[in-house]
């Protein structure tokens, strides 16, 4: 996952430092804030950072076009949680999303 090195090196920080901070409690929303950083540019690198190879694994395991625009919009939904409320409600959001029946 980037999106920890991602944000690391927006707010100037090492993983191991913000690693740190998400476990007291703090969000990576919530430290952009903190640091005088744009959540919303926060959130678009993470995304931006994770994308690319999401985009570029579904390719060469030959899932088609539709099937990769549904991965980037789940990833892109999940990744709002984790920069916004941190990992633990990400996964909580993502495990409820994919245990409903289509």
């Amino acid at each position: 996952m980037y999106a920890i090195p991602t944000a690391a090196q927006i707010l100037g920080v090492t993983p191991t430092a913000l690693e740190a901070a998400l476990e007291r409690g703090e969000t990576i929303r919530s430290l952009a804030i903190a640091c005088g950083q744009d959540p919303d540019r926060m959130t678009e690198a993470v995304i931006d950072a994770e994308t690319a190879d999401v985009v570029a694994l579904a390719g060469i395991a030959g899932f088609g076009p539709d099937a990769v625009a549904e991965f980037v919009r789940e990833l892109r939904s999940y990744l709002v949680a984790f920069v916004r409320d941190g990992e633990r409600v990400a996964d909580q959001l993502y495990e409820t999303r994919t245990l409903q029946p289509a």
